[in-house]
């Protein structure tokens, strides 16, 4: 016969203890530890290739509209209309700023991307909306791309890239002057 005692002993436990809960914890939060910022890094990447993929393309559509009309001046980058699938030219009505992701706009871009003439003015615009092109010489150019200062991307990289074959970026600030990304810069 069995006693009191030896009933208890056969009791099924249900639950967990607490130093089961916090050992789950503890490995929760060292994954997320290297998770996150790893992601962080890669969002980051990824939009930076997107920034100079974009800039590429740009740079291809520079070299055609100078093969055809013999100057920069008044060069309208190319956009697809997502409503139907149809290339357009042109900078959006209210701004001569190339916004990256495509489709993206002032508030929720990744990237901006500000196209001067190469001389060393940089108020001089190769875009024929802006009244400045009259001033601008239209025999080289350079593009700055900048990331959006808020959120993920304010780690990310600032491009430039000229004309003359210079693809650089750097973390400090680059102005649209520059002859190079500064002191701590990368070629691309």
């Amino acid at each position: 016969m069995h006693t009191k005692s030896e009933n208890r002993l056969h009791v099924n436990i249900r639950g967990f203890t607490l130093i089961e809960l916090m050992v789950v914890v503890v490995i929760i939060a060292v994954l997320a530890a290297v998770a996150i910022p790893s992601y962080r890094q890669y969002v980051i990447r990824n939009a930076e290739r997107d920034v100079q993929a974009k800039m590429l393309n740009l740079e291809l559509q520079l070299e055609r509209w100078r093969s055809s009309a013999l100057t920069y001046k008044g060069f309208e980058p190319q956009t697809i209309n997502s409503a139907d699938n149809k290339a357009n030219y042109g900078y959006d009505a209210s701004n001569t700023i190339i916004y990256v992701p495509q489709g993206s706009n002032a508030t929720n871009y990744r990237y901006q991307i500000t196209l001067v003439d190469g001389a060393a003015d940089p108020e001089k615009s190769l875009v024929t909306t802006d009244t400045a092109i009259d001033n601008a010489t239209g025999r080289t150019w350079k593009m700055l791309a900048t990331p959006n200062s808020t959120g993920t991307f304010k780690e990310a990289n600032n491009m430039l890239m000229t004309s003359t074959g210079i693809r650089c970026q750097n973390k400090s600030s680059i102005t649209i002057t520059a002859t190079n990304c500064g002191t701590g810069q990368e070629e691309w």
